[in-house]
């Protein structure tokens, strides 16, 4: 913000003319879906191109609602996609405690246990094994963050093909079909255009 560039100026009139030509885009709460939080959380391995530090992504649903998401740089450029991913889980696993903790405030009964989905094997497979590896000590913090609430039943960490993680939406451009499908996976609705 402090020393702005033509680059800048050209993104910032890209995001723009995007919101003029799409002024009845919203976000769409069905009121018929069944209560259940689902979570989706990705990274981008050296995602900025200026930093090359990674971006962290995360979106979650209470049904077929949207209710959080989240794109944001990961403080400090790390030197593996596992440790990318595991911090991002760790990040993700967090906002679904807050949103845990908001919905027993609000005193709503959740009959089934919340899911996370994970495209990153090797963060899965952190995540399940209560052995440390010496390459994994510099994630200690989230690993005990994360097995902790998996043990306690917090959530169910599920893997899901990287074709359908939604997260990615949150951490790098998409082809026009494939961001046009996860706007419609999303729940966001053009209030303009009847569904297809």
């Amino acid at each position: 913000m402090n020393s702005p560039t033509q680059a800048h100026y050209k993104a910032t009139t890209r995001i723009l003319r995007y919101l003029k030509g799409s002024p009845g885009l919203g976000l769409f709460f069905p009121r018929n879906s069944q209560l259940q939080v689902k979570g989706f959380c990705d990274a981008n391995w050296g995602g900025c191109l200026d930093t090359r530090r990674s971006i962290t992504g995360y979106c979650f649903f209470v049904g077929d609602a949207l209710i959080s998401w989240r794109s944001k740089k990961q403080p400090t450029v790390v030197g593996s996609s596992a440790e990318v991913e595991y911090r991002a889980l760790g990040v993700a696993t967090c906002e679904l405690q807050w949103i845990h903790f908001l919905l027993q405030d609000l005193r709503v009964c959740l009959p089934k246990s919340h899911l996370l989905f994970c495209d990153n094997q090797s963060a899965l497979d952190i995540a399940h094994n209560p052995v440390f590896h010496e390459r994994t000590k510099y994630l200690e913090m989230d690993c005990h963050l994360v097995r902790e609430k998996l043990q306690a039943g917090l959530m169910h960490l599920l893997p899901i093909p990287s074709k359908a993680q939604l997260a990615d939406f949150f951490t790098k451009a998409l082809f026009p079909k494939l961001f046009h499908d996860f706007l419609t996976k999303l729940g966001v609705l053009d209030i303009f255009r009847p569904p297809a």
